[in-house]
């Protein structure tokens, strides 16, 4: 339960930062996805059925903060969280470099699924392509630093949660 409220907690922030930077005026290609920096992160620690549900569930959020058709943007997350779940087994987002071309590759397969999923098809204007790699390249640049954050967080709370099963001295 703790891990599902806190990946909303992050989930909540990195929406409000999107949000905030669009409407600074930040150009949309210069805008990164950090909503898919939690959805990798989510498919190399949790793979499983909880991370396929917080990463609907992430989708969702995106959804109804894009006012537009409710679905493609929780489809997109959820196969990207399944094809790096399965191949979590044989890559590993320790190294930098890593995590940056783990990260690329998935924000361009999650907005070309969402432009196919969508009713929709901006893929055929030159600046959908334009802002896809644009925000590609910043979220994979800033990629490493948040994953190591959650990296380090997750087994934070591991570390504290294995001492607290059932112990039944008040020591």
């Amino acid at each position: 339960m703790a891990k599902a409220c806190w990946m909303v907690v992050y989930a909540v922030m990195a929406l409000a930062v999107q949000g905030m930077l669009g409407h600074l005026g930040v150009p949309g290609a210069l805008v990164p996805q950090l909503l898919l920096i939690l959805v990798v992160a989510l498919s190399f620690s949790e793979a499983n059925s909880f991370g396929s549900l917080m990463s609907f569930g992430i989708g969702l959020l995106l959804d109804f903060s894009s006012a537009t058709l409710i679905g493609p943007w929780a489809g997109s997350c959820v196969v990207v969280f399944c094809i790096l779940a399965l191949l979590s087994q044989r890559l590993f987002i320790d190294s930098g470099i890593a995590a940056m071309v783990i990260t690329f590759s998935s924000v361009v397969v999650a907005n070309v699924l969402f432009s196919l999923f969508g009713s929709e098809y901006p893929a055929l204007t030159w600046e959908y392509p334009q802002r896809v790699f644009g925000q590609a390249i910043v979220t994979a640049v800033l990629a490493p630093i948040i994953l190591s954050f959650l990296v380090r967080r997750a087994r934070r709370m591991s570390n504290a949660l294995i001492g607290r099963g059932n112990a039944l001295s008040a020591v």
